[in-house]
């Protein structure tokens, strides 16, 4: 149905900050609880892995014997940094795991290959630092919001990575190239292509958990429900959870919250 759309009701049916009318106001409360998560835990802030101060990661250790979560943040690939989801650090902390916060670069000064490219490279240097710690490394167990749940399924294919579980995201890049978002983005229709996982078999072989709310824009839902069907089809593994009265952001409260739904499933695979 998209495809019929102009360009500003297909750019309205994916303006998630549109959609949910306390939207700055829950990013407001994600920040503020972030910069108090970084005063209060242990862990190194922004390591490099690139030139860009972007191009960096924290690490938040939880034992030599911990299970390693990678976070990759959300943002329609353009906003949004690392140091907004630190919040979510602390829950999974608590819960006997290493906590690493991903960061990369944006469009419009980045394109999607670079994008891509810098989680790999940043997962790469992440895998080291473990190594030279810990003497071994278990394998990442990917996390990803949004556009970082894109991005999760983007790099599956990494030796490095065990499995991932991606929230709220984005696995069909065409209806972004032809609203708003393209703007920055600058999509063509090969990259289009290219880093589409509903398009891509790159994310076979391993398992990804997915989740979406149910109070979500029903074109966000779509974007999940399709790439489960598409993983489905071709017997991949994973779950699929459409979580009841949950929007873009209070789908969060599943991962923070002790019985949290998305929390069970992440100590189910890592724990």
């Amino acid at each position: 149905m998209w495809k019929i759309w102009t360009k500003e009701e297909l750019g309205k049916a994916y303006n998630n900050s549109l959609a949910v009318n306390n939207s700055a106001e829950l990013v407001r409360l994600w920040v503020d609880k972030s910069a108090s998560a970084r005063k209060t835990i242990k862990g190194d802030l922004n390591i490099p892995y690139g030139s860009s101060s972007r191009q960096s990661f924290d690490f938040f250790p939880g034992g030599n014997q911990s299970p390693i979560v990678v976070f990759i943040h959300g943002g329609f690939w353009q906003v949004r940094s690392k140091d907004d989801f630190t919040f979510i650090a602390p829950r999974l902390l608590d819960e006997g795991m290493t906590v690493a916060l991903l960061g990369y670069s944006l469009a419009p000064e980045a394109k999607m290959a670079d994008i891509v490219l810098d989680v790999r490279n940043g997962l790469n240097k992440i895998e080291k630092k473990v190594r030279s710690e810990r003497g071994s490394f278990p394998g990442f167990y990917l996390l990803g919001w949004s556009a970082g749940a894109h991005l999760v399924a983007s790099v599956m294919d990494q030796a490095n990575v065990s499995a991932g579980l991606a929230i709220s995201g984005i696995y069909d890049l065409e209806p972004m190239r032809h609203c708003y978002v393209n703007d920055k983005l600058q999509l063509d229709s090969k990259s289009s292509c290219d880093y589409s996982p509903i398009l891509q078999k790159n994310h076979f072989g391993k398992s990804i958990d997915l989740f979406v709310g149910s109070a979500e824009l029903p074109a966000m839902q779509k974007q999940t429900t399709d790439f489960i069907r598409y993983r489905q089809s071709h017997s991949q593994p994973g779950e699929f959870k459409l979580l009841n009265g949950l929007n873009h952001y209070t789908i969060f409260n599943e991962l923070i919250n002790q019985d949290g739904d998305i929390l069970k499933v992440l100590k189910h695979r890592v724990l």
